[in-house]
């Protein structure tokens, strides 16, 4: 059998495979499709959509000559569409929390652009979809259904879609003209992008001014910090990741957060920039020794009926945490047992001067000597030595 044969039975059989599951494929857009916009929505976010398709035949037999031995991931596709580019780093989070992510699929379409060119901006991965969320037909067990995620903005998507139908769908090659075009709108559409992001920041900045002194002010800069900061949300991810729990809103957070970032000291943005620098590594490991993976994160002893769930911020509060307790601040504003938080503060100053003990060796200490799940009385509490 010669390569041309031999393509021509892979072929075959992909498109065979296709035909067997398009029924399938298609039932599970909907799902996914519903599914992705409610833990989106539920996540706080407001402005996106969420949009799934099932790959056509045409354009699936297209992409499997193209390379026959190469398999097609793509069949069934998620776009989400975030009308904020700020959003997009908290809507993957949320998105992955629904997949079994191959990262090593993980691309930044705009990463692949020189410093001085624009162009096509979306990020794309490719997730296996967890077995109760497939379905199985005519009765037999569910097999792996991959998809294959892309998180962009509106504008970007716009423009993704006009300059792909315009190029790819033309029957002769455009004049160059038409690519000076389209690099102009892709910069001027990321302006737009960064412009938007900044509106929304001065639109909240000015609903949370507070004129008669109420704090409104202060809950802004604190939410600004989370909402914007690179290394804020990229501390959110990983504590969320290590601690192996989804990711969502929490009632209450607002309060707590600022209860601990007042007891830090960090009264104004760049206070907290500055201090969020210093101690975000103490808060990262601070949080992986002491927060709970089954209970209420921040409310551990007072609402212990909750699941624990990850929220943005989650870096800000530990990091906090960590500073106040190393400082010897007092933290009479949290809700947090005052002897709970004299356990924390054994373990983040145990952790400060052994800059280099493993986080999870201590936690395993740690949750040996640790007051029990929902202890409120500081009677129930003993001092632990982590030695």
């Amino acid at each position: 059998m010669d390569s041309r044969e031999q393509d021509e039975r892979l072929i075959a059989a992909e498109l065979a495979r296709y035909d067997r599951e398009l029924r399938r494929y298609r039932r599970l857009r909907g799902r996914i499709e519903a599914d992705f916009a409610r833990r989106i929505e539920a996540a706080g976010f407001r402005y996106f959509q969420v949009r799934a398709r099932v790959k056509s035949r045409e354009s699936f037999e297209r992409k499997v000559r193209r390379a026959p031995d190469r398999e097609v991931r793509d069949i069934l596709g998620v776009r989400v569409i975030a009308h904020f580019e700020g959003d997009l780093s908290g809507m993957e989070q949320v998105v992955r929390e629904a997949l079994i992510v191959d990262d090593e699929s993980w691309i930044d379409k705009s990463a692949l652009l020189p410093l001085d060119a624009f162009g096509y901006r979306s990020v794309q991965f490719v997730g296996l979809l967890p077995d109760d969320e497939q379905e199985a037909g005519d009765g037999a067990e569910p097999t792996g259904i991959q998809l294959e995620v892309q998180l962009r903005t509106a504008l970007s998507d716009t423009w993704s879609e006009l300059e792909h139908d315009f190029r790819y769908k033309s029957a002769r090659q455009l004049p160059r003209e038409v690519d000076r075009l389209f690099a102009l709108s892709a910069a001027l559409l990321e302006q737009a992008d960064d412009n938007l992001d900044l509106i929304r920041r001065q639109v909240d900045e000015a609903r949370t001014a507070a004129p008669t002194g109420d704090g409104g002010g202060e809950r802004g800069y604190i939410g600004r910090f989370i909402q914007y900061d690179g290394d804020s949300r990229s501390l959110d991810q990983t504590i969320t990741a290590a601690l192996d729990v989804p990711f969502g809103a929490v009632t209450g957070t607002g309060r707590e957060l600022r209860s601990v970032v007042r007891a830090a000291g960090w009264l104004q943005y760049d206070a907290l920039a500055d201090g969020f620098a210093e101690y975000s590594e103490l808060g990262r490991r601070l949080a992986i020794t002491c927060a709970s993976s089954t209970n209420d994160i921040l409310l551990t002893d007072a609402e212990p009926q909750r699941p624990a769930r990850s929220f943005r911020g989650i870096g800000v509060y530990w990091t906090a945490m960590a500073a106040a307790l190393v400082a010897g601040a007092s933290l009479r504003e949290s809700r947090v047992p005052d002897g709970r938080l004299a356990e924390y503060r054994v373990v983040a100053t145990h952790l400060f001067e052994n800059p280099d003990a493993s986080a999870l060796a201590v936690r395993s200490r740690y949750e040996q000597q640790a007051a029990p799940v929902g202890t409120l009385d500081d009677a129930g509490y003993r001092p632990i030595d982590l030695g």
